[in-house]
């Protein structure tokens, strides 16, 4: 590579790194006012993304246990832990969400209860979790990771449907903007 090609790539990349890093400062920026106006950043989407992903995860574990419970062929304990691990990783994520939220929410005791709700199911989830990580250390059990997995999902999908109820009634309490 010559090194006219060198230079360009050299500037296009740090072009790339300072846009990221503007873009990743001014997503932190919120106006005086964000807090009045009941603005929770991108706490609230970042939450049901973890959330989603998470029961995404138990979802497509429970599902590939299923099968090959069915087909009677052993569990691949790396493809158990990576999914009992990542699905632990968005519960966490989704963890410090909720708690940027209840700074945000602090007085509004309909929102906390509603937070409150989401964190039980939350911990139900996370319990499920650390159950199929702890069957990740030997043979994994096929139908008993597929249990903790259907758990864990159940648990996250009442977490979701409180976090959506919880979405809705954000939105509603929202003053008008111009």
């Amino acid at each position: 590579m010559n090194r006219f090609y060198r230079s360009w790539i050299g500037v296009a990349v740090f072009g790339v790194s300072v846009a990221g890093i503007v873009g990743a400062a001014n997503a932190q920026i919120r106006d005086a006012g964000a807090k009045i106006r009941g603005e929770y950043g991108m706490s609230m989407q970042s939450t049901s993304r973890s959330l989603s992903h998470a029961r995404d995860y138990a979802y497509d574990y429970r599902t590939y246990a299923q099968d090959a419970h069915e087909n009677k062929r052993p569990i691949n304990p790396a493809v158990a832990k990576a999914t009992a691990e990542q699905l632990g990783h968005n519960i966490k994520l989704t963890e410090k969400h909720l708690a940027d939220m209840r700074k945000h929410a602090a007085g509004d005791k309909e929102t906390l209860a509603s937070l409150d709700s989401i964190e039980k199911h939350l911990k139900d989830a996370s319990k499920h979790q650390a159950d199929m990580l702890e069957m990740c250390k030997a043979e994994v059990d096929a139908q008993g990771s597929m249990k903790c997995c259907g758990d864990a999902a159940a648990s996250l999908d009442k977490a979701i449907a409180e976090h959506d109820k919880l979405m809705k009634k954000l939105a509603a309490k929202k003053p008008a903007t111009k």
